[in-house]
């Protein structure tokens, strides 16, 4: 259970906290594809935890396949959805529809049900 936590669910606390951390940063700056843009990115710090963030939850979730089936953990990436769609109306204040929850909804039946699955750990070698 230690593994499933650390391998699967923190890439992805991570990883949203990354893009949150990238959208609250980039929001509103003149970003482009010009070595002025690439300069205010890197110079950055919160644009440059957020990129940090989304790395070790790459480095993690990679370490995390070598230990699980990727058809038991790919499916938990979905709770990115859930909580960017959740975070997006909470803390971003964005405008978010009821379509997007019923789809969330869905969503969390989905992983109970893939959750309830036999987890299948690869052989160790």
């Amino acid at each position: 259970m230690k593994q499933i936590l650390f391998f699967i669910l923190a890439p992805i606390i991570f990883s949203v906290i990354g893009e949150f951390l990238l959208k609250m940063s980039v929001d509103g700056l003149p970003i482009g594809f010009d070595v002025a843009s690439l300069f205010l990115i890197v110079s950055n710090p919160t644009i440059v935890t957020g990129i940090f963030l989304i790395c070790a939850s790459a480095l993690l979730w990679i370490v995390g396949m070598s230990k699980f089936q990727l058809s038991f953990m790919y499916p938990f990436l979905s709770l990115n959805y859930v909580i960017i769609i959740v975070g997006s109306e909470f803390i971003l204040k964005e405008n978010v529809q009821l379509n997007r929850y019923v789809s969330i909804l869905l969503i969390i039946i989905g992983l109970v049900i893939i959750s309830r699955s036999q987890n299948v750990k690869v052989k160790e070698s």
